[in-house]
């Protein structure tokens, strides 16, 4: 008798029919190639984190490919903008079935925040992606000091809470050693799931001239790759014991199985990216045929019945001694 499996996932409100989400970046520029790969199979597809009007981001090279799979960028978030965005998402209006269509938007006010996550609704966002970790966003000052003031935080959130009905998924790091408070701070806003994210400063250089190899002015870039998952089940399982809100996974995640162990620190779903610009769109079908084989072979029919299993072998609070900030002396 064949058994039937069941990879659909619940994140709140949305309902997932596999754990599969396309992470913001160049594979999801424009609506089209969001739709390739929500035909592929992803449960749901984030577009290029949008600004007001177009950028162009960091000088090129913007991304060194690195061994062990890893890649080192530094793009500075270039991106086609809202206005061009919603022109091309005419193309394509009604024809993404089964995926969930999310708009992840940055900006550097309030205010802009605002107006960007109206008008993402407007444009037929299912969800909205909020991204305060972006380092590279103005002259002036980080857009990572969204971090830097909880307070401030707080009150980002809940006003781009206010202005939309649609879902609410923020994207964080661990700025400053503060990961489970910034944790706290957004599910307290009223995000809807929170995405941990693993954010590794690192440099390349050329043995030749000396240079780093990256564009970007100081040389440095975020690193991405398999070698990351262990730093994002920690921060996943971390994170999971501190909000009770969902938390989306998202770093070093290449196959069907590095998915189940996301799933297992208590993660209801995995953002990627990294592994289709190095394997291609056709590794979505794969990662889904490993995690069904994965299940047949240990006889489970849901998927979200390995939810959480680790979670039983650790302790009911993260080992804190990773969060403290250190203390001034007299």
């Amino acid at each position: 008798m064949q058994q039937d499996l069941n990879l659909s996932i619940r994140v709140g409100k949305v309902v997932l029919r596999n754990p599969i989400i396309l992470s913001p970046g160049p594979c999801s520029r424009t609506p089209t190639s969001m739709k390739r790969f929500a035909d592929a199979g992803c449960a749901a597809v984030i577009s290029k984190t949008l600004t007001p009007l177009p950028l162009k981001g960091n000088p090129n090279p913007k991304r060194v490919n690195l061994p062990n799979d890893l890649v080192l960028n530094a793009e500075g978030g270039p991106n086609i903008g809202m206005e061009a965005f919603g022109e091309e998402m005419k193309k394509v209006k009604g024809q993404i079935k089964d995926s969930h269509f999310i708009i992840s938007i940055v900006g550097k006010t309030i205010e802009e925040f605002v107006a960007l996550a109206v008008q993402s609704e407007k444009l037929g966002a299912e969800v909205l992606d909020l991204d305060i970790t972006c380092p590279n966003m103005s002259d002036k000052g980080s857009v990572d000091s969204w971090q830097k003031d909880l307070g401030l935080l707080y009150e980002l959130i809940t006003a781009v809470k206010r202005a939309i009905s649609i879902p609410l998924w923020i994207k964080f790091i661990n700025a400053y050693g503060t990961l489970l408070q910034i944790a706290e701070t957004l599910e307290k806003a009223g995000a809807d799931a929170v995405v941990p994210l693993v954010s590794i400063g690192a440099m390349a250089i050329d043995l030749e001239t000396s240079k780093p190899i990256l564009g970007f002015k100081h040389g440095t870039g975020i690193l991405t790759g398999p070698p990351l998952k262990c730093a994002g089940l920690k921060a996943v399982a971390d994170v999971v014991r501190t909000v009770s809100c969902p938390v989306i996974a998202t770093g070093g995640c290449f196959s069907g199985l590095d998915v189940i162990e996301y799933l297992m620190v208590g993660a209801r779903a995995v953002e990627m990216h990294t592994v289709f610009m190095k394997e291609g769109i056709a590794h979505v079908e794969k990662m889904i045929s490993e995690m069904t084989q994965f299940m047949k072979a240990k006889g489970v029919s849901r998927i979200e019945e390995f939810i959480g299993l680790t979670l039983k072998h650790l302790p009911e609070k993260p080992f804190s001694v990773w969060y403290q900030t250190p203390q001034k002396t007299e």
